[in-house]
């Protein structure tokens, strides 16, 4: 029940919608309580925002998240994830996250959600390309280190721009340091509507 998707023709243009996030990101300092090590989060609710490189965005993530809806196995009850109605969705909280030199996410989950993200907006050159090291891979499945249990993540996904990666909120989620540079992204969460 996870995926990665490339929409990089979706989009709008990269370069565009990375300088208007940039200048979203006006902390100088992590969020209080966050999963966040290293880096900032946007302060309001990104999506409502009317700036035209966000609204372009939310229309073709809203687009994304319907597909990835539609194969998700058939609807069950007795599922924490696939008991829900398919349908209309809403956004319960979308944000974006600037992460600079050995930046990450400390292993988390949304109690708010249903389905989770990242898109991947820019990276910097030290993401690794080839799996060795999984340096800023998004990890799923894997608890924090903190509770002593040695479980390895379900997936690990590379991060590429444009690349959106969608899954279960109740599914632990971290991402891994990387040495230098900016990593920046946007994320939500979804319900039902």
């Amino acid at each position: 029940m996870t995926a990665a998707i490339d929409i990089d023709g979706l989009l709008p243009e990269l370069p565009t919608l990375t300088e208007r996030l940039r200048s979203l990101h006006t902390s100088k300092t992590e969020p209080f309580e966050q999963s966040l090590r290293g880096g900032t989060q946007t302060a309001s609710v990104l999506f409502t925002r009317t700036d035209p490189e966000i609204i372009s965005l939310v229309e073709h993530i809203r687009t994304a998240v319907g597909g990835y809806i539609a194969q998700l196995p058939p609807a069950d009850e007795t599922h924490p994830v696939l008991n829900q109605p398919r349908g209309d969705i809403r956004f319960t909280g979308s944000w974006s996250v600037r992460l600079t030199d050995s930046g990450f996410h400390v292993s988390h989950y949304h109690n708010q959600g249903w389905i989770s993200s990242a898109l991947y907006v820019s990276l910097p050159d030290t993401i690794d390309r080839n799996g060795g090291t999984h340096d800023g891979w998004l990890a799923l499945g894997e608890p924090p280190s903190e509770f002593g249990l040695d479980i390895a993540p379900l997936r690990l996904v590379e991060p590429k721009p444009s690349r959106l990666a969608l899954f279960p909120s109740i599914m632990w989620h971290g991402t891994r340091p990387f040495s230098s540079g900016e990593r920046l992204t946007v994320a939500f969460d979804v319900a039902p509507d």
